[in-house]
């Protein structure tokens, strides 16, 4: 593949991802609204209730979290500054970046630090 191909792969790549993404994100907006205190349920499915909806909370704060590196990756492709990693410099596998494309660094740096 050329470079410009491999571009445009990951480009496409990147934004299908922040269209399910941004999905994903209303469905999990949903799931945060206050559970009423005057709602009529039980004590304890008022409890599941609201363990549920921290848990969406907790989800919608991670969703939103990548969504925001997805976009910064966005950035760094336009700027051909996308795909090198963040503390050795060296370029990181397109495969690596297909999977997990919000990646900083290659699959060497976190484990040195190990």
């Amino acid at each position: 593949m050329t470079q410009a191909a491999d571009k445009a792969l990951l480009r496409s790549t990147i934004e299908e991802e922040l269209n399910r993404l941004k999905l994903d994100i209303q469905k999990l907006e949903d799931q945060v609204e206050p559970v009423a205190p005057d709602r009529a349920i039980g004590r304890l499915t008022r409890l599941e209730a609201i363990q549920s909806q921290n848990m969406a909370a907790a989800n919608l704060r991670k969703a939103q979290s990548r969504q925001s590196q997805l976009e910064q990756a966005l950035i760094l492709l336009a700027h051909d500054q996308y795909g090198i990693c963040t503390r050795c410099g060296n370029a990181i596998p397109i495969k690596r970046l297909l999977l997990v494309p919000e990646s900083k660094t290659c699959v060497r740096c976190p484990r040195r630090r190990e």
